[in-house]
């Protein structure tokens, strides 16, 4: 009866033991991504991230576009005056280069309101001050992404990317048509940042 009992408490230790250690290889497997998200590591797109929504990955999924939560309340002129500011990129990534051409050539306005870019440059959202004006190819990918970002209207939204003196691109969110128009329009605005 004693090697019974022994046999019994050996036993039960020894499955213990299994099941103990099976939990904790369970404990320490790397996660792997949601079935709601669409990668396998890294960040997703519509992932609230950075101060906003990710609407664009690389291939590495750790770096991309952050798309901001609101549009500004009004909506604003690309420039001005017609002045050519050297914003010609249109790659993804490429926003804040051109913004920063456009606030060197179109400074701070004393008298004039806010246009696009600087709206940008001195939004404070979610504790980030990097954003930017999207660049003609980031507008797209919120064109792509519009169902996973907060508060995006079917409207005319201005890129970072210039034409020429007189004209830079815009998009509309709705159709997803992109169309250069005159610098002195007043359309939407929906900043990004980088990660």
């Amino acid at each position: 009866m004693l090697m019974k009992t022994f046999a019994f408490i050996c036993s039960a230790l020894f499955s213990m033991s299994i099941s103990i250690s099976c939990n904790k290889e369970d404990a320490i497997k790397p996660l792997t991504a949601s079935a709601h998200s669409n990668s396998i590591q890294g960040h997703f797109i519509g992932e609230h991230f950075g101060g906003g929504t990710v609407v664009y990955l690389n291939k590495t999924k750790n770096h991309g576009v952050i798309a901001a939560n609101e549009d500004f309340e009004e909506a604003a002129t690309w420039s001005s005056k017609n002045t050519l500011n050297g914003a010609l990129s249109a790659g993804i990534g490429t926003g804040t280069a051109n913004t920063n051409h456009i606030y060197k050539t179109q400074g701070r306005p004393q008298f004039e309101e806010e246009y696009a870019a600087l709206q940008c440059i001195n939004l404070i959202e979610n504790g980030y001050s990097d954003w930017c004006l999207p660049s003609k190819d980031d507008l797209n990918e919120l064109y792509l992404h519009k169902d996973v970002i907060s508060n995006l209207k079917p409207f005319a939204y201005w890129s970072s990317t210039e034409v020429d003196t007189a004209t830079a691109w815009f998009q509309n969110l709705g159709s997803g048509a992109q169309v250069q128009q005159l610098k002195t329009s007043g359309y939407a605005v929906r900043a990004v940042r980088y990660f």
